[in-house]
C-alpha cells in the first residue's frame, strides 16, 4: 500500500511539473528545480524535471555541466 501511495504522489507531482513546464521555464522552475537550494542547477538537478537537453544546453553556455545564477537568469526568461 505505502507503494502504491508514492508512485501516486510521484506521478501526480510529475504530472503537475510536466503542465508548469510547458508552460515555459520561470524562476518558480527554478526553485523547484534546485533541490539542494545552493543558487545552481547541475544537469542532475534539472533532468528530474525536464528531459529538454537542448533547452539545457543551449543554457549551460560555459558548458561546466551546471547553471549559475546569471545562465538561470538568461536562460529560463528566454526559453
Amino acid at each position: 500500500m505505502k507503494t502504491l501511495i508514492k508512485l501516486t504522489v510521484t506521478l501526480v507531482t510529475g504530472l503537475a511539473l510536466s503542465a508548469a513546464f510547458a508552460q515555459g521555464f520561470n524562476m518558480k522552475s527554478v526553485e523547484v528545480m534546485d533541490a539542494n537550494k545552493d543558487g545552481m542547477i547541475t544537469k542532475e538537478e534539472y533532468m528530474k524535471h525536464s528531459n529538454d537537453m537542448a533547452a539545457w544546453d543551449k543554457m549551460d553556455t560555459n558548458k561546466d555541466g551546471m547553471l549559475d545564477a546569471n545562465e538561470i537568469k538568461v536562460g529560463f526568461n528566454q526559453k
